[in-house]
């Protein structure tokens, strides 16, 4: 949820919430796959809403909630977690021995294991798929995904956000507003709001720069200061390290000989745009260039590779 109120200047329309249903889970409780004696609530998604946007790493959203939040189920005691839909596999007797013991070692590295984050626990998810045995572009998604949880929590989500090239535009809209005659408290709001906007662009530094002159906008509410203290903790060391998970395994899935080349492209697009999150704008470039060279990568693909080979070189 953003943690300040939305921007109240009507000439940035692509920041004004609109009515719109929030994302409809239903569950289903039943024993877990690794322990009889514990439980897990699977969910189910039966509608989210299409009013929300996409980030340029394929992170989509509804205006109101995000059933990523759901689509990892967790065993209530052990912490046993899979994606819902495979809480249901058959496991063997041997397959239940390698998951308890990478879920021991996962577990170790929580912080507060009584108390997991979304993203904690589709880390968790992350050694059983490779106790499994799962492909490194299956554990490369997982991680994206988790990231994105992140994000969401970091910094909400802007309805009609639609892609990096939307970013942009908002981004030069809020500058032109800062321009005018505005009052103090609405100053503050809109600077904080191209913070939010600039990181769903994965423009890091203009939004190291919008939250340094939102610290700057003082005196703060504790609840400022605390929104911008979260801020500035996950999206500066939670998602990163999520992103180099998945980094790690985009990089090894692409060293595979036999990729169809639709999804060679797709994973050197996503590795193209983690890097240039990353600030290493260098192999960015060479690899969405690699994007465009490919005549089979989806046209969608294509163009935000684009569009962002330009914002790189400008």
């Amino acid at each position: 949820m953003p943690p300040l109120p939305a921007l109240p200047l009507l000439a940035l329309g692509l920041l004004l919430a609109r009515p719109a249903g929030a994302t409809q889970v239903s569950f289903t409780d039943g024993p877990c796959p690794v322990d009889p004696d514990d439980m897990v609530r699977v969910y189910e998604k039966l509608s989210a809403n299409t009013h929300g946007g996409f980030d340029s790493d394929g992170a989509s959203y509804s205006s109101k909630g995000q059933f990523r939040t759901y689509a990892v189920a967790t065993c209530a005691r052990t912490l046993f977690s899979l994606y819902g839909g495979d809480m249901g596999m058959t496991l063997t007797e041997g397959d239940k021995a390698k998951l308890l013991a990478a879920l021991v070692a996962a577990r170790a590295a929580l912080p507060d294991p009584a108390n997991p984050t979304v993203w904690e626990r589709y880390a968790i998810a992350a050694a059983m798929y490779q106790a499994l045995g799962r492909g490194d572009l299956f554990l490369a998604d997982l991680w994206i995904e988790a990231s994105w949880t992140a994000r969401d929590e970091a910094v909400g989500v802007f309805v009609g956000l639609r892609g990096p090239q939307a970013a942009r535009e908002t981004l030069r809209l809020g500058e032109a507003e800062l321009e005018k005659e505005l009052s103090a408290g609405a100053r503050k709001t809109l600077v904080y709001n191209l913070a939010r906007v600039a990181h769903r662009g994965g423009y890091l530094a203009e939004r190291d720069r919008w939250l340094d002159a939102f610290e700057a906008s003082t005196p703060h509410t504790a609840e400022e200061s605390a929104a911008l203290a979260r801020f500035r903790d996950i999206a500066g060391r939670v998602e990163p390290a999520l992103q180099d998970r998945a980094i790690t395994h985009l990089r090894a899935g692409l060293a595979q000989r036999e990729l169809p080349p639709e999804t060679r492209a797709r994973s050197a697009y996503l590795l193209a745009d983690l890097l240039r999150r990353r600030g290493q704008p260098e192999e960015a470039l060479g690899l969405y260039n690699a994007v465009l060279s490919e005549d089979r990568a989806p046209r969608e693909l294509r163009e935000l590779a684009l569009f962002l080979v330009g914002e790189l070189r400008g």
